[in-house]
């Protein structure tokens, strides 16, 4: 990801002002890919959860490859698709018999009815750059290094509405920062959205995955990989997480280069926004490893987008793969001004925007190279936390201790310990599970009780062996444990995490904590057996046989 200089493009702080604007499922237009029958599944599949009506799909005969090149995206998919669009009425224009530079009909428009665009697996990604058609514009003249037309199919497809636009450089996003855009701002705009992923099963993984978040609301942690290369990201992740923080996430941030690692604490990331690897690592790399209904997850890299239909390399397809509602990526390298600013997407989730909404609000530029993938109509926080608690008073789900979590968390930045610690011990009276036992004890750390804090961790030996994505916390559980008095119980909470299913990454790194933590202990029978596991997963190399 590269940085440019003296292009400034943030206006004045996000505001926040609760959304006028509501988008309609009877306004979204789904498009699919006539030759690629799984297309059209999966546009019918996303129809029939939300309730879109039938005459909403538009199926068109495109090329079926995910690179295509400009010719192929303006005879087969730009040009169909804006005939299309104005004939059913989506789009109020009038036609002429004339072509722009590119070969784009051109209309003369007077307004747009369509609350988003999506297009769906099948429907190619990118569009290679085309040196021919490159022309200067007073842009690409100043920042060479723009002229370009290589771009991301759905960027180039939400100017559909737009009257004749550059294909070189890019072009200012009316949309970007505007809290509640008129209607003339918004008619300039197609939101797109993509329905696109490893394969079908994920994608239709990804759509269920939002409307189960939505209907529970987004319930879990948030985690923050920061120590990417620039200052201008680095303050996107700081300030998302202040949003975060005001929400009352419980939230884990990690400040080093390399991103979450083996050891460390990972459950339940309800939230996850990171940079700079091009490529998965840590429990987020185990392919067994799943996010919680409705996540949101996004890792800013040049070209974290660049392949979408494969569930190991680069970020969209393998988070997709793993079970995240909704992401963004970029399928060339955008530079970091122009690709979509995390903190503002995040600002505007809180405002209550769907996740569609939220794109477009934090994205500075179109025809270039930013993709959103994720049912646009998904709203994280269409339940309130009020409802989340009694919910999980009532009928608590598995996630339902992370909204607990946080309540307790807005009561201490109230100043309001007392009453955080005593709402949080008569949910896990309710309900007992780690991580409200890990919250409990450094609540009650930071209170002077000790005892108790090592207390409610001990409670921990009842609850059971850890899940796979739970490991990593029952990790941390012991770390804190033995730095705070509590050695016999941090070794039985090795122990148990040490006896769950795991990816072996995981054990290599722990059993040298747990080793030196029995070693100081004077458990040799602890020591010995976690040294033999150590040894077996590291074993000696043999040596060649000599002549």
């Amino acid at each position: 990801m590269v940085a440019l200089a003296g292009l400034p493009l943030r206006g004045a702080d996000a505001p926040t002002a609760p959304v006028k604007y509501t988008p309609s499922a009877a306004n979204v237009v789904v498009v699919a890919n006539s030759r690629v029958p799984d297309s059209e599944k999966i546009a019918r599949y996303y129809m029939e959860k939300r309730h879109i009506p039938d005459k909403n799909l538009i199926l068109l005969d495109m090329p079926t490859a995910a690179d295509i090149t400009w010719t192929e995206f303006v005879d087969q998919i730009f040009n169909p698709l804006r005939q299309r669009l104005a004939k059913d009425g989506w789009l109020t224009a009038y036609a002429t018999d004339q072509k722009d530079h590119d070969g784009r009909l051109r209309y003369v428009f007077y307004g747009n009815k369509i609350d988003f665009l999506v297009v769906c697996y099948g429907v190619p990604i990118r569009i290679a750059n085309d040196p021919a058609r490159l022309v200067d514009t007073p842009l690409t003249i100043e920042h060479k290094e723009l002229n370009t037309n290589q771009a991301a199919v759905d960027s180039e497809l939400a100017l559909l509405a737009a009257p004749e636009t550059p294909t070189a450089g890019l072009v200012a996003n009316p949309l970007f920062q505007k809290n509640d855009p008129d209607v003339f701002t918004r008619a300039l705009v197609v939101k797109v959205a993509r329905l696109d992923g490893p394969d079908p099963e994920a994608v239709r993984g990804m759509i269920d995955s939002a409307i189960a978040g939505e209907a529970t609301g987004l319930q879990g942690r948030a985690y923050l990989d920061m120590g990417g290369p620039h200052p201008e990201g680095e303050d996107w992740l700081k300030a998302a997480s202040s949003t975060l923080r005001k929400l009352g996430f419980d939230l884990s941030e990690d400040h080093n280069s390399s991103l979450f690692g083996w050891g460390q604490r990972f459950d339940a990331p309800a939230i996850y926004l990171g940079w700079y690897s091009d490529h998965l690592s840590g429990p987020i790399s185990d392919p067994q490893f799943r996010f919680p209904p409705g996540a949101i997850a996004v890792h800013i890299h040049s070209f974290s987008a660049s392949v979408i239909r494969d569930a190991e390399h680069q970020w969209v397809g393998p988070l997709i793969e793993r079970g995240v509602a909704t992401t963004l990526g970029n399928v060339y390298e955008p530079y970091l001004s122009f690709t979509h600013h995390l903190d503002l997407f995040m600002d505007a989730l809180a405002m209550g925007k769907t996740a569609g909404e939220a794109a477009f609000y934090s994205l500075p530029a179109l025809s270039w190279q930013e993709v959103f993938i994720g049912d646009p109509l998904y709203r994280p926080f269409a339940v309130s936390l009020p409802d989340q608690l009694a919910r999980a008073a009532n009928a608590p789900g598995p996630y339902s201790v992370y909204a607990v979590i946080r309540q307790m968390n807005l009561l201490q930045e109230q100043g309001r310990d007392a009453d955080a610690l005593a709402f949080g011990q008569a949910q896990f009276d309710h309900t007992p599970e780690m991580a409200l036992a890990f919250a409990l004890a450094q609540l009650d750390h930071t209170q002077g009780n000790d005892a108790n804090a090592l207390k409610s961790l001990a409670w921990a030996e009842n609850i059971g062996t850890p899940s796979r994505g739970e490991v990593g916390l029952w990790a941390d559980a012991a770390q804190w444990a033995a730095a705070n008095g509590g050695k016999p119980l941090a070794l039985d909470l090795y122990a148990k995490a040490l006896a769950a299913e795991a990816d072996p990454e995981f054990d290599k790194t722990i059993l040298p904590e747990a080793i030196a933590l029995a070693t100081s202990a004077n458990n040799s029978g602890l020591r010995d057996t976690w040294q033999k596991q150590l040894d077996a997963l590291n074993p000696k190399p043999v040596n060649a046989p000599t002549q």
